[in-house]
């Protein structure tokens, strides 16, 4: 699992996300954990659709703008390798659908010959 800690553009709260991120390093190793500053973090926020930071990104999915508290960013990890959706998201992912198993060939019927709709003569016509 992948934890990426997105630096604001004005660098608000650096040195927060750097704690924040060498405590995450230090409590959970097995998680590859990653600070982006400066122009790559500019390009970042402006894929998630956001203007300022600083933000985290879990599997490359945005779970938070801002840094959050300690437990809560330990909780969604969780959640997130559990996965579980977030609670507080407005629009829940949506799983992948299956596809389809193709519809067997249809089988043609035999045409069936329409009935001669013939009149028969009249009587008393001389054709």
């Amino acid at each position: 699992m992948q934890v990426t800690f997105v630096d604001s553009v004005q660098g608000h709260q650096t040195d927060r996300v750097r704690e924040v991120a060498e405590r995450l390093r230090k409590a959970r190793p097995d998680l590859g954990v990653t600070v982006v500053e400066g122009e790559p973090a500019r390009a970042m926020l402006t894929h998630h659709k956001l203007n300022f930071g600083p933000a985290v990104v879990i599997d490359g999915r945005l779970e938070y703008v801002g840094i959050p508290r300690w437990r809560f960013l330990q909780e969604r990890i969780a959640q997130v390798a559990a996965a579980v959706p977030n609670p507080r998201s407005s629009v829940p992912p949506t799983p992948p659908t299956p596809p389809k198993p193709a519809a067997p060939p249809a089988v043609a019927k035999p045409a069936s010959a329409p009935a001669a709709a013939t009149k028969p003569a009249s009587p008393g016509a001389d054709g």
